[in-house]
């Protein structure tokens, strides 16, 4: 009887607990930081926009100066004006980008130094080995407190759409992107940027909540703002995982160089942040002036290396790739870039890539393919040469010991 009374009592704290809750959770919002954000000033005003980019060689000529010199810091970043040209140009072309290469080349700084030139938003979001769907990288709602634990990610997504930054341009940056499968836990958001922009959206709940932030769609559904750009840093090493081919072929990939040569930055004024419409109307001009160029250098590429990569490496590719470079090539050219230097980039990090590290590539295979490349590339018409793909071909040569040296 006195062990009945004491779970007796037990229980009944229990209930007193359980009803204060209950008590306290009425009329609060079950997302109390994106609720926070509806009732701060600094996000709920507009800012006045830089609203003209009449030369995109210029932009990026300023764009390389800004990257440099960072008012609140003594450290100055040095980027080259094509990987300034390529990060730019890669932001028509998809809103997913992924940066590779060893530590310290500056993969988490680029974007970050990006956004600041572009007086974007940004968020670092850093990556945890343990990862495995969308609730480590969104949040999940508890039932029992009524409550969403709101990620640090989804928190930059509801920011990106505050009237602060919903005219400009918003960086997330997902650190150490692959110590975990992305196409686990970012699977719906590789998903949701393959579909057109009005039907992007993540479902955070199955029903609606109330009182629900005021950006919430139906109570429940978070539009995924298009003014966002998903920067992936990534190493590769015995901690990492390897992303799969969806993952590399809806992203545009940058493999950043181990050494970089310094310059003396130029001094810049300061400006008002770069509006999303004045970024994508640069796009869509410098699209409409070189639609033809970027035409023939599909038609380049489907020509000269369908044949020689679907037979020996069991590489194909389909339209995606066509809109990418009708979308990438333009802005290149635009930003004083070349026709090499714009095909070069998609041949090596949309095709080429597939055939590193492989078991079954065979010596003549590689060195057929080196001719290929060697032979087609003075028919697209342009001063240079591929060096990204004829380093790759290369090194696969070396690393099955059939250097064409020897």
């Amino acid at each position: 009887e006195t062990g009945r009374d004491l779970l007796q009592a037990a229980l009944e704290e229990l209930r007193k607990d359980v009803d204060e809750r209950i008590r306290r959770s009425d009329g609060v919002s079950p997302f109390p930081s994106c609720s926070q954000m509806d009732g701060d000033d600094t996000l709920q005003v507009h800012v006045p926009m830089f609203d003209e980019i009449p030369d995109l060689a210029a932009f990026c000529g300023d764009l390389q100066n800004r990257v440099a010199i960072d008012p609140g810091s003594d450290k100055v970043l040095y980027y080259s004006l094509p990987d300034i040209r390529c990060f730019l140009a890669g932001m028509a072309m998809s809103r997913l980008h992924l940066l590779q290469g060893i530590s310290g080349t500056g993969k988490t700084s680029l974007p970050l130094a990006f956004a600041r030139a572009l007086g974007a938003g940004a968020a670092l979001i850093e990556v945890q080995a343990g990862w495995r769907d969308r609730q480590d990288l969104i949040g999940h709602f508890n039932a029992f407190e009524r409550r969403f634990y709101e990620s640090e990610f989804l928190q930059a997504l509801y920011k990106a759409q505050c009237p602060r930054h919903a005219d400009g341009v918003f960086i997330v940056v997902l650190d150490e992107m692959n110590l975990s499968h992305p196409e686990q836990y970012f699977a719906d958001l590789l998903s949701a940027l393959e579909q057109d922009p009005q039907y992007r959206k993540l479902d955070l709940m199955t029903a609606a909540v109330e009182p629900a932030p005021a950006l919430l769609q139906n109570g429940r559904t978070l539009p995924l703002p298009q003014n966002v750009w998903f920067v992936g840093t990534a190493n590769h090493d015995e901690t990492t995982k390897d992303f799969a081919d969806k993952t590399y072929d809806r992203a545009h990939v940058m493999e950043l160089p181990r050494h970089r040569e310094s310059f003396k930055p130029k001094k810049t004024r300061a400006r008002a942040p770069v509006s999303l419409a004045t970024l994508q109307g640069a796009f869509e001009a410098a699209q409409n002036a070189y639609q033809q160029q970027a035409a023939a250098a599909y038609r380049f590429v489907d020509a000269q290396f369908a044949e020689i990569l679907g037979r020996r490496f069991r590489v194909g590719w389909g339209n995606r790739l066509e809109r990418q470079m009708l979308n990438f090539v333009p802005v290149v050219l635009a930003a004083g870039g070349t026709m090499t230097e714009a095909v070069d980039h998609i041949l090596a990090t949309k095709l080429l890539r597939k055939i590193r590290d492989r078991h079954d590539t065979r010596p003549e295979d590689l060195e057929a393919l080196r001719l290929a490349v060697e032979e087609a590339w003075p028919r697209l018409g342009s001063q240079g040469e591929p060096v990204k793909s004829t380093s790759i071909v290369r090194a696969e040569l070396r690393r099955l010991g059939a250097d064409e040296a020897e």
